[in-house]
């Protein structure tokens, strides 16, 4: 069996999200692993709109939420005696999430079934993330999308 001493939890910060940081944070205590909680501000969901200090604003705003979100699951994983680094980027999430898997032993992430129309035009960032990734991918289901 292999080891995993190193375990990124990326993290949206919605409230179904925490079962994904509850059981990411749980595994990581059991293995005596580190944890990497990993924050993307998609900038695509951004990238159609014109450059003006509202886009600044609102980046300020996610990330102002995004260190709220991250001192929280930081001061989870300190009061387990969980070692613990935080990390916020910008980007795609998929491509960031497996970039940081790079350096890490496995992955603890969120995935939501999703059917229909939502499903064809989204996509999941799950999927690509287990079809990317060097390292193992465990998913904690989430509530299911009727979109």
């Amino acid at each position: 069996m292999e080891e995993y001493n190193r375990i990124i939890i990326p993290t949206d910060g919605s409230e179904e999200n925490e079962k994904v940081v509850d059981e990411g944070l749980s595994l990581a205590r059991m293995l005596g692993a580190k944890v990497k909680a990993l924050f993307v501000i998609d900038t695509g969901s951004l990238s159609g709109l014109p450059p003006d200090d509202m886009i600044t604003t609102l980046e300020g705003q996610i990330e102002t939420k995004a260190n709220e979100i991250l001192d929280d699951i930081e001061e989870r994983a300190e009061n387990w005696g969980i070692d613990f680094e935080r990390s916020m980027q910008k980007g795609a999430p998929s491509d960031i999430i497996v970039s940081a898997a790079k350096e890490n032993d496995l992955i603890v992430m969120g995935h939501h079934k999703r059917s229909g129309l939502s499903r064809l035009i989204t996509g999941s960032t799950a999927q690509k993330v287990i079809r990317k990734a060097d390292c193992p991918v465990m998913i904690i289901r989430l509530e299911e999308d009727q979109s």
